[in-house]
């Protein structure tokens, strides 16, 4: 396949939109023919055009001419792999433009990314490469609640139908069904993100862009918060959908003076991704953590600010993977994209040297040019958020010495076993050491002995020195993608936010949350993070399950609505199983983990003896550690490890490190290590003015010397006077100045760089290099106060603090706590997205597959419910007063007057119902309630004016005939 530029126009008639390209298109014909042809071919060119030139310089088409009817042009893009036939409407120069970089050159056939020229099949799908073998016809609807026959197979039948057409959105009444393609699609561009502003639902095909207006005007109709929470196994798209969501509901957000806010949060994205998310089995971009992000809104529809919550960051992923995974994206972005200089300053070695990176057997597959181009998009993003350049070359530091923890490697000593393993090697050592700033021997014996009374110390065994170096490298990286996340919350914080909450003269503010957690998992060897992860994933489902089903149903019974109940999965008692008090899986496990004498036998014996019996629960054999879980996604067996924390001589050691970076990360309250940090940064200012003056006075001392009048009292005394009015800002500096022990000096270069630029050119708008608004207490506490938790590596890090620290089950347990009661006080947006295959392969529907996923869902029942369930419901005041125009205007009983209203619009009986205190419709007579009120406005509007203009008219004649 060769694509390049072309000057030609061919392909038919077709008017050239871009430049022409040239396409090799290879022929499964008679052998005696050519194998392939080439075609200039211009962007616009439509299939059909291209299959007839094709024909045509092929010599295929016969006599007779038409020939064009009897082939078909397919994409191929794997060798062997699944063939999609193109539409005749379809533009083959703009699939190819979606190949990766490298098929769009000259390649072999047998790399794949080709085009094929085959005989037509009978009874071809478009699209597609089977026929359905169900009794039921394929239907192209965009809302499942349409199908004229409702069961499984036709849901999966239509889903299928619309994936092969490139439609991988579906609706099913209110809850939208996202299928991932693992290929881009062009349906993302910002043309496609204004077409659906504003429109109403159902008029335009179903789009993730349609959600997020939904939600938008929503709250901005209803005052009232609104929640878009994304559901889906791992490899589903969940993030791809989260990212498409926050594009958008910035983008359609009224403009005004949240310009910047909006350019930080989109910037916010590719940070975290890169520092969170990772390739897997069965995702290239898998996130390795559950975020919250909440975009506020003024009243009038600004975006006043964001605040982004994480949890559940997958630490064990720093040092160990299952087996053809990689690491967190950020390391591989660094050690492609570092220039030479930041290589050396780093001391970073090749990917293959450090054993976090390549225990797995997973190298860097991806071309060297495309990691650079990440890594120069992520200093980007980093720049955009509002990290300066000396902070990002401290959190790239950190990486590398998280990268060097890895090689750090131990043997036993032949005598003096006493004295602990031999840690080696000693130019790792001295590196780590050096990117840490730590003492080598405090460091060496931290990580070989721990204390265990007073002065006397014991020392490791080889085993065990592993899993303390394992446990700082995992602590280290922990501690710094949350310090990112704050520093990210600061820079989406709005100033007036951090005020007092309960002053009045604050505008209101609405929000629009996005859930995206990590998928459900079944992987080879699962743990406590997957045993955390799946848990998640329960309590969201049952989340859904109660507001779509239980609640739904719970108010018909309760207004009298004549309603017959559908059933449904209740995964209740599963989380009971694990949540429980007293004696659920995470409450026992607090327990033996706060026991000294707990270990894995132990606690998996009280798991045994709780909870024999229970259907949700089973034990393995006595000889493996394990225990399996019947979730609402299936079964899954989790594996029984040691407990896991940060040693105090470990952690003492960082918190004496002579980086004031590594300090703050480990450090026990954010808002003191933030007041140390202010007063450091003072005293090193003054010095730096100091050393400053006294500079200067040196060298005018020498110029009066050549015969200036002027005392060197008085010049002492002026250049005195200034350090005192910059010593009285000095207050308001970045409390990071991460070279300030080294080269006083040079913790001002930056401040002084962008004032000599903004003075040469007065008028320009310069690039800041610093934030506009910087850091201080109270910003601190807001943004502290907005969070989730209250810093996710409390427990790991208030190892000498009086109160027991609470454990990590009981953080998340308090975490989804504090969601759910927020996501109570909104209206919930459900997306649920599904993975078409488990090999990644591009447009690939696996039926098995996608249909085990709709049945988790409880897929059938949610669409019977939404098609024969009222998705809207008001009260009889809230109909009232957002429908007053349309009501008669002497007062009279409100029910009367409603049900009068709906039949006069000739809305079917079935179509709503009046219940003892609320009115229930279906969304179509919502919208057609809508509609008519927004006819009714705009007649009272046209009145209003008309009257205005009689009385101008009259007023104006009135004055001529006066004159």
């Amino acid at each position: 396949m060769n694509v390049t530029n072309g000057s030609e126009t061919s392909a038919g008639g077709e008017a050239s939109q871009g430049a022409a390209c040239v396409l090799s298109i290879y022929s499964r014909l008679c052998q005696d023919g050519p194998p392939c042809c080439t075609l200039v071919v211009p962007r616009g060119a439509m299939a059909t055009s291209v299959l007839q030139d094709a024909v045509a310089t092929l010599g295929v088409g016969g006599a007779e001419g038409g020939g064009a009817d009897l082939y078909q042009l397919v994409e191929v893009r794997e060798e062997g792999g699944p063939e999609f036939v193109l539409e005749g409407t379809d533009r083959p120069v703009e699939r190819v433009l979606m190949w990766p970089p490298h098929a769009q050159t000259q390649h072999p056939q047998s790399q794949g990314y080709y085009f094929l020229l085959r005989p037509r099949r009978h009874g071809d799908h478009s699209h597609g490469d089977g026929d359905s073998d169900g009794p039921f016809q394929e239907q192209d609807v965009d809302d499942l609640c349409s199908l004229t026959v409702l069961s499984e197979a036709s849901i999966l039948a239509t889903l299928r139908t619309r994936f092969y057409a490139n439609q991988i959105y579906t609706n099913a009444g209110g809850v939208l069904l996202a299928l991932n393609p693992f290929c881009f699609l062009p349906i993302y561009n910002p043309k496609h993100m204004k077409l659906y502003d504003g429109q109403r639902p159902g008029r335009l095909r179903p789009h993730v862009f349609a959600m997020a207006d939904r939600a938008l005007c929503a709250m901005l109709h209803r005052h009232s918060s609104q929640a878009i929470l994304i559901t889906g196994h791992s490899g589903s798209g969940k993030t791809q959908t989260a990212n498409f969501l926050l594009h958008c509901l910035t983008a359609l957000s009224h403009k005004g003076y949240a310009n910047g806010m909006k350019r930080t949060i989109l910037g916010a994205g590719p940070v975290l991704e890169a520092f969170g998310n990772a390739k897997t089995a069965h995702n290239d971009n898998s996130s390795r953590f559950c975020k919250f992000v909440q975009v506020n809104y003024l009243e009038s529809g600004v975006v006043r600010g964001a605040v982004v919550q994480t949890f559940l960051l997958e630490q064990s992923r720093v040092v160990c993977r299952n087996h053809r995974e990689r690491n967190f994206h950020v390391f591989y972005f660094l050690l492609a994209g570092a220039s030479d200089e930041e290589r050396q300053e780093l001391q970073l070695l090749p990917p293959e040297d450090y054993l976090y990176l390549t225990q797995q057997g997973c190298p860097m597959e991806e071309d060297a040019v495309l990691l650079k181009h990440q890594y120069k998009r992520l200093k980007q993003a980093m720049e955009m958020v509002g990290f300066l350049p000396a902070t990002r070359k401290q959190i790239f530091m950190v990486l590398s010495a998280v990268l060097h923890l890895g090689n750090l490697s131990y043997t036993c000593r032949e005598t003096d076993t006493d004295a602990g393993p031999d840690v080696g090697s000693s130019q790792t050592l001295n590196t780590l050491c050096d990117l840490l700033q730590v003492k080598q021997e405090l460091l060496q014996e931290a990580l070989t002995r721990r204390r265990a009374t007073g002065a006397l110390s014991v020392p490791y065994s080889q085993r065990e020195a592993v899993a303390a170096r394992d446990s700082l490298a995992k602590s280290l990286y922990s501690t710094l993608f949350d310090w990112i996340v704050l520093r990210i919350n600061h820079s989406l914080l709005n100033k007036k936010d951090s005020q007092d909450p309960e002053d009045s003269a604050l505008p209101q503010c609405l929000a629009i949350g996005v859930l995206d957690i990590c998928g459900f998992e079944d992987v080879k060897t699962n743990i406590f993070e997957q045993f955390c992860i799946n848990y998640t994933n329960e309590q969201l489902q049952c989340y859904f399950s109660q507001h779509i089903f239980q609640l739904e149903q719970e108010d018909y019974q309760a207004e009298g609505l004549l309603w017959q109940n559908i059933d449904f999965t209740d995964n209740s008692s599963c989380i009971d199983l694990i949540s429980g008090l007293p004696s659920g899986l995470l409450p026992l496990l607090d327990q033996e983990s706060i026991s000294l004498q707990g270990t894995g036998h132990t606690l998996l014996a009280r798991f045994q003896q709780e909870h024999h019996g229970n259907p949700f629960f089973s034990a393995t054999p006595e000889t493996e550690p394990a225990f399996v879980i019947q979730h609402f996604a299936g079964k899954v067996k989790y594996l029984v490890q040691n407990r896991d924390c940060m040693r105090p001589s470990v952690l003492a050691l960082l918190r004496c490190s002579g980086r004031p970076f590594v300090r703050q990360l480990v450090g026990l309250s954010l808002v003191a290590v933030f007041r140390w940090g202010v007063v450091r940064a003072v005293i090193h200012s003054m010095t730096a003015f100091k050393q400053a003056g006294r500079h200067r006075a040196a060298k005018t001392a020498a110029l009066l010397r050549r015969g200036s009048r002027t005392s060197i009292g008085e010049l002492r005394r002026k250049s005195g006077a200034t350090v005192e009015r910059l010593q009285s800002r000095s207050s308001l500096l970045e409390f990071s100045f991460d070279r300030s022990e080294e080269h006083p000096l040079e913790l001002m270069e930056d401040i002084f760089a962008s004032y000599e630029s903004r003075k040469r050119s007065k008028g320009n708008k310069q690039k800041q290099l610093i934030p506009k608004s910087l850091i201080d207490v109270p910003s601190l506490r807001s943004i502290l106060g907005q969070m989730l938790w209250d810093c996710s590596t409390t427990a790991l890090l208030n190892l000498h603090h009086k109160e027991q620290p609470s454990s990590v089950s009981a953080q998340l347990q308090g975490i989804l706590c504090k969601l759910l009661q927020f996501l109570k006080t909104t209206q919930p947006v459900f997306i649920h997205c599904i993975c078409s295959n488990a090999e990644k392969k591009e447009m690939y529907f696996d039926e098995a597959l996608v249909l085990a996923q709709l049945q988790c869902l409880d897929m059938l029942e949610t669409v019977c419910i939404q098609r024969d369930g009222y998705s809207c419901k008001y009260t009889f005041q809230e109909f009232t007063e957002m429908f007053k125009v349309l009501l008669p205007e002497e007062d009279g009983e409100p029910q009367k007057d409603i049900l009068t209203l709906l039949q006069e619009m000739g809305m079917a009986s079935s179509t709503y119902q009046m219940g003892k205190s609320k009115v229930f419709l279906k969304e179509l007579q919502q919208q057609q309630l809508q509609e008519r009120l927004q006819e009714r406005r705009s007649q009272e509007l046209r009145r209003k004016v008309a009257v205005l203009q009689r009385w101008f008219r009259a007023t104006r004649r009135g004055s001529t005939s006066c004159r």
